[in-house]
């Protein structure tokens, strides 16, 4: 004889039938709303990754040495290298919880109704993964290691100091190491350790160009002495850096239309480098600064030189964006089901990418 579905069992295969065909969709607007992992993706770099304890990525630290030129009777340099280690990332778990209710499910109760219910609250957790992903891509280093590798902990302001990065400890290998300006500091000359109209992110510069300017161009020439064809390709900065380039470059603009994926939209951009601004990305947000100090409620703003090359965001298909079981909720008429997602953001190579940070924008 057959088994007859509860009306709560029948609603539960609705909302997983309901979500695998939103899955999909929903997966891909994530991405492309968030217009790193939008660019990301059309270059590539957004790829699968299945399974096992680590993601692991290799990475090139040396050139080889048995290159030379030899004359007729020269011995051939046959000596064996081993230019390449693996940097080792965890997985990290992205989870959203969707609940509904008896008292919902009594007010929606036609079959169309109870869809458009799903739907709605299946559309708010897609915003609410779509900001969480943004905003956790420039964060810092998760101390407890549950999060996204965020930009501040894969391009860091101080790639000296005794840190694992894809557990490579950054101060024994320099070859793991990305380049850092510190704009603020005087020893560079830009800021001069004083929060003053001369020394905004625009202000003029004794060689010519504004200060920002020629912190841009000695960032980028600094990170294109990598080996080979390593260099940034992608400029991202908040919007307050973003307008003072603007204004400072405004009699002859750099406008481009920037295609990515599906997406095309326009932007500045800096001898060839498109520059995307994020209202996420950390900003100078006061101007009653003390001199050359900033605090974690004014962490000066930062731009990101990034060579997306070896950039990855990598995610588990076998974790994708996947519903869990529905639930119920102890001591409620609810019950609660899970989209769970497990990926990273990893760099296989650092030294090609940069940070100036502690910049200043007003006075």
């Amino acid at each position: 004889m057959a088994t007859v579905r509860s009306r709560t069992e029948a609603l539960d295969s609705l909302a997983v039938s309901t979500w695998r065909h939103m899955k999909q969709r929903i997966a891909d607007q994530v991405f492309n709303e968030v217009v790193f992992f939008a660019y990301l993706k059309s270059k590539g770099r957004l790829q699968t990754y299945q399974g096992g304890k680590y993601i692991e990525t290799p990475v090139s630290y040396a050139e080889n040495d048995t290159v030379g030129w030899i004359s007729e009777q020269d011995a051939v340099n046959i000596n064996d290298i081993d230019p390449l280690t693996t940097a080792e990332y965890d997985w990290r778990y992205l989870v959203a919880s969707v609940t509904r209710s008896q008292i919902e499910e009594q007010k929606n109760r036609g079959k169309m109704q109870i869809i458009n219910l799903l739907k709605h609250k299946m559309e708010v957790a897609q915003n609410s993964l779509v900001k969480e992903i943004e905003s956790r891509l420039y964060a810092s280093a998760d101390t407890n290691s549950k999060m996204m590798e965020g930009l501040q902990h894969l391009v860091r302001d101080d790639p000296t100091t005794s840190t694992t990065v894809g557990k490579i400890n950054q101060s024994t290998y320099s070859w793991w190491r990305n380049k850092t300006l510190n704009y603020g500091a005087a020893s560079n000359g830009f800021g001069d350790d004083a929060i003053a109209a001369a020394n905004v992110f625009g202000a003029a510069h004794a060689s010519g160009p504004d200060k920002g300017i020629v912190a841009l161009r000695e960032t980028k020439d600094n990170c294109s002495k990598s080996l080979g064809n390593e260099r940034p390709d992608i400029i991202l900065t908040d919007y307050n850096i973003y307008r003072a380039y603007n204004a400072s470059i405004d009699d002859h603009l750099r406008i481009i239309t920037q295609k990515v994926g599906d997406l095309s939209f326009q932007t500045l951009t800096f001898e060839g480098l498109p520059i995307l601004p994020s209202d996420n990305c950390p900003q100078d947000t006061t101007s009653s600064l003390t001199t050359g100090t900033f605090s974690s409620s004014n962490p000066g703003s930062r731009v990101y030189m990034l060579d997306t090359d070896h950039i990855y965001a990598y995610y588990d298909p076998g974790m994708y964006f996947d519903m869990t079981e529905w639930k119920p909720v102890p001591n409620q008429l609810k019950r609660a089901a899970q989209i769970v997602t497990a990926m990273n953001m990893i760099a296989c190579s650092r030294r090609s990418s940069a940070v100036i940070y502690n910049c200043f924008t007003s006075t």
